[in-house]
């Protein structure tokens, strides 16, 4: 279930075109591409390196000068990296191609409408005998969405107010449940796939001025199969239901030789769906869970950059979550609740390192990296909660 949120997550990102570029020329193309290759240490298990690249290339077209066309390809790969407690494996990769087109219409001086469609396709492999295409989360969305620009004067500095809305149906071939196959509690057809199919509707808000900005993001998710697991161990009639509302903050400074761009955050997750503890496969009688995926999570991120010359830099950062599950009980290291006790997990990286400005759109940098997870609930048979690690990352990004 995580796993389809974070998919969620870069259909989002690319879905609202806010990249854009400059709008000053008949054509004017955009470039955008990040690539590293990193190695990880943990303090438990072996030793593991993981790619990722993102790369969003574009071209602004202006038909008339209230009229133009931005059209963006995303292309985005994550590799094994340490992951954040109760999403997906060390092990895991995700890749994703994103196609954006979006219509902007300048209605007046201080008012821009964007209409935009939007096709998505996102591979995972969750294992290293996982081939590409036939992965149990891999899905594809389609939707469109439409967003307004209203500029206006604030403390004599130009604001500009954004409000859109986005809309994706997402299916998800591939996926099934193992303990229905198991069961066989499901029809043939739906055990083939398209379980988790779903459609995303989502509205947001966002205030900008003077490099500084504010952002609301709420959006709903209805499944059109999976249903709601009920007390009794057996799915009911009811369709699963899950709702987010993101806050967000932050702004960027530059003063004489330094950088900093701090950003805070704070999310909601709520879903109807429930939960059962099966000891295994075969156990007759799994212990039910009410509101198992509620969730409350506050992040600050502090990435801060020191310019010794005009091509290096130092940089160190901080990167904190913290999510607090509402009524999920953590487990102990036998997989069995504990009581009166609320399940709740910290993820912390400290990074410093060196950046390199090779030219006025290419940079190269090395970072190293320390990993510090926490959590109360002590079962990681699957998914790791409590660990440490370091890793060092080099990376080539390229923008203009």
């Amino acid at each position: 279930m995580k796993r389809h949120l974070a998919a969620l997550t870069v259909l989002l990102s690319g879905g609202a075109l806010s990249a854009a570029p400059l709008e000053n020329r008949f054509f004017t193309p955009y470039f955008d591409m990040g690539v590293s290759q990193g190695a990880y240490l943990p303090s438990s298990g072996d030793f593991f390196s993981g790619a990722h690249m993102n790369m969003n290339v574009g071209a602004l077209a202006k038909i008339t000068d209230k009229h133009s066309i931005f059209a963006l390809y995303g292309l985005n790969f994550a590799g094994q990296a340490f992951r954040f407690q109760d999403t997906s494996e060390f092990d895991s990769k995700d890749l994703s191609h994103n196609f954006n087109f979006e219509y902007r219409w300048q209605v007046l001086d201080f008012l821009r409408l964007r209409p935009s469609a939007a096709y998505g396709m996102n591979y995972t492999r969750t294992a290293a005998g996982e081939i590409w295409g036939e992965g149990l989360y891999d899905s594809k969305s389609v939707g469109g969405g439409l967003a307004a620009d209203y500029t206006f004067g604030m403390f004599d500095k130009d604001a500009t107010l954004t409000a859109n809305w986005i809309y994706r149906q997402i299916k998800f071939p591939n996926y099934t449940d193992i303990i229905r196959e198991f069961q066989g509690t499901d029809s043939q057809a739906e055990l083939a796939g398209g379980l988790k199919d779903q459609k995303l509707a989502e509205y947001g808000a966002m205030l900008s001025w003077n490099r500084i900005f504010a952002r609301f993001r709420y959006n709903t998710i209805n499944y059109d199969n999976e249903r709601v697991v009920q007390s009794n161990g057996v799915y009911g009639a009811e369709k699963q239901k899950d709702s987010n509302i993101i806050l967000s903050g932050g702004f960027s400074r530059n003063l004489w030789i330094f950088e900093a761009s701090p950003e805070l955050s704070y999310a909601t997750h709520r879903s109807n769906q429930n939960f059962l503890l099966f000891q295994s496969v075969t156990d007759p009688s799994p212990v039910f869970a009410a509101n198992f995926y509620d969730y409350n999570e506050m992040g600050i991120a502090l990435p801060f950059f020191m310019n010794l010359t005009k091509k290096w830099a130092l940089n160190l950062g901080l990167d904190w979550k913290r999510r607090s599950y509402s009524d999920r009980e953590p487990r102990s290291g036998t997989n069995a609740f504990i009581a009166g006790e609320k399940q709740t997990n910290n993820f912390v990286i400290f990074t410093g390192g060196v950046r390199k400005k090779m030219n006025e759109v290419a940079s190269m940098f090395l970072t190293y990296s320390q990993v510090v997870a926490t959590s109360n609930n002590k079962f990681q048979r699957y998914l790791p909660t409590n660990y440490s690690g370091q890793s060092i990352l080099l990376g080539f990004r390229l923008t203009y």
